[in-house]
């Protein structure tokens, strides 16, 4: 094997056909020291063919059979990372030109940081951007304490941090945290976020990361009142495991915050789904 790189970049797939050439490219374009690791689950549209067409000596292809849950896709594609650093980018999102170099440089530079993270631009199905400059607030620009970000979540209702394509972090403290949890599919992304944050804080960019990708068939394409009812409970918790850190106003704002963030939800997928009727009827038309 060649040296050990800086960074992995960790891609599960599962029928990511589509976009997944996008996807690998927006990583590979990088000037940055690193590998790509894709773990293709069992998928049948033909994902693997696609990375073996790259054929670029920096990505790592595993395909398997047997396709498991998703938090378990993610947990085993983590596994076969080698670097110190690693970054989690589903097979519909991109990475934005100099992410990678950036986020890199920030977590070496200042080993107290757990996470780094910059703003994602939320974009539909052809890639054309809905919202763009979406997580991170202000208070989570710049090093921020833990605690600072325990609260912004509790107020925040939903994952004002971000998806996984916009976050880099250390693969020893994912270890020591337990990886990915595979019992919260609608908060995975966030439970990791926050128990990172138990070995150092947060870093916030506030420029693009990467985009998140709204389309029929993505994981995220609905939100039900199951998987809000999950929010609410990973909020409680939250709330019950990082006392006295979050203060009864937090709590209160949190109340509010929660449904704004349903809210959010909804009409951002709205938005996605009118955008793609609408790209089809121009398609029907020309």
């Amino acid at each position: 094997m060649p040296a050990r790189p800086a960074l992995s970049v960790c891609v599960p797939v599962h029928q990511g056909a589509r976009y997944l050439e996008s996807t690998l490219r927006s990583v590979l374009d990088q000037d940055a020291d690193l590998e790509v690791v894709v773990r293709d689950n069992g998928s049948t549209d033909g994902s693997s063919e696609i990375v073996r067409g790259l054929d670029d000596p920096r990505i790592r292809l595993v395909r398997v059979e047997e396709t498991v849950p998703m938090a378990e896709n993610w947990a085993r594609t983590v596994e076969l990372a080698r670097a110190d650093l690693v970054k989690i980018v589903c097979a519909d999102d991109l990475v934005a030109p100099g992410a990678l170099p950036a986020q890199i440089a920030a977590l070496t530079a200042d080993p107290s940081l757990a996470i780094v993270v910059g703003r994602t631009d939320m974009v539909d199905a052809d890639g054309r951007t809905l919202f763009p400059n979406r997580h991170v607030p202000r208070s989570l620009l710049g090093p921020r304490p833990a605690a600072d970000v325990l609260r912004a979540v509790v107020r925040h209702g939903g994952n004002p941090i971000g998806p996984s394509a916009a976050v880099m972090f250390r693969r020893a403290h994912y270890e020591a945290v337990g990886g990915v949890g595979g019992s919260l599919h609608f908060t995975m992304d966030l439970d990791l976020w926050v128990r990172l944050l138990r070995h150092g804080g947060l870093h916030g960019d506030s420029r693009t990361a990467a985009s998140f990708r709204i389309h029929p068939g993505s994981a995220s394409a609905a939100a039900t009142r199951a998987e809000f009812a999950v929010q609410r409970a990973f909020t409680r918790r939250l709330i019950r495991e990082a006392e006295p850190a979050i203060r009864r106003r937090d709590r209160v704002v949190g109340v509010a915050g929660c449904y704004a963030a349903l809210l959010r939800r909804y009409g951002l997928f709205l938005l996605g789904d009118l955008s793609r009727r609408r790209a089809a009827r121009i398609r029907r038309h020309a």
